[in-house]
């Protein structure tokens, strides 16, 4: 998803044109509009102004690319250092974690509740691509395991629509009202 359709998207699901977006942040809703067609990027200073604007943080605007055990553990230990985490699994009889059973375990029933969600689209995924079988003929399920996608890429956006605060040491919600 590009910057302009994520900012579209987050726009949608708040239920507010691109003209009230573009008050919110203090930014013309033609300017909002040329962000949603493509036609111009945002530099980062009205990004902020729009996910501010949306309630959301930044980061949901921001593709990483994740390629090397460098990236996986950067992104792990910046959070390990930001959030109530753990990472922990089955110890060999020297105590040792068995490399096959370790996981994350979250602190924050918020963070639970939406990961709970999002492995439980995961499993829709699975069972639709293991069921190939079962459709008529293979553009069916083609058809089928796209629109599984794109379902599956609107329930992230709303599970990550949240700015619920879960910073160590650090509780409360923080709200963004919207003028109707």
């Amino acid at each position: 998803m590009t910057v302009g359709e994520k900012i579209k998207t987050f726009r949608n699901i708040r239920g507010i044109s691109q003209n009230m977006l573009g008050k919110l942040a203090g930014i013309d809703g033609t300017t909002i509009r040329k962000y949603e067609l493509g036609s111009r990027n945002p530099k980062p200073d009205q990004l902020l102004k729009i996910a501010n604007a949306l309630g959301v943080s930044i980061n949901v605007f921001t593709d990483f690319d994740i390629e090397t055990a460098s990236d996986v553990l950067t992104l792990l230990f910046k959070m390990d250092d930001q959030i109530d985490m753990e990472i922990d699994g089955d110890k060999d009889e020297d105590g040792n974690l068995i490399l096959e059973t370790i996981y994350i375990r979250f602190k924050h029933p918020a963070i639970n509740d939406r990961l709970a969600k999002f492995a439980k689209t995961k499993k829709w995924q699975e069972n639709l691509l293991a069921s190939k079988d079962a459709f008529p003929s293979e553009e069916a399920f083609h058809q089928e395991v796209t629109q599984m996608n794109e379902t599956c890429e609107q329930i992230k956006q709303h599970l990550v629509d949240t700015n619920i605060v879960v910073k160590k040491g650090v509780s409360g919600i923080a709200v963004k009202v919207f003028p109707q």
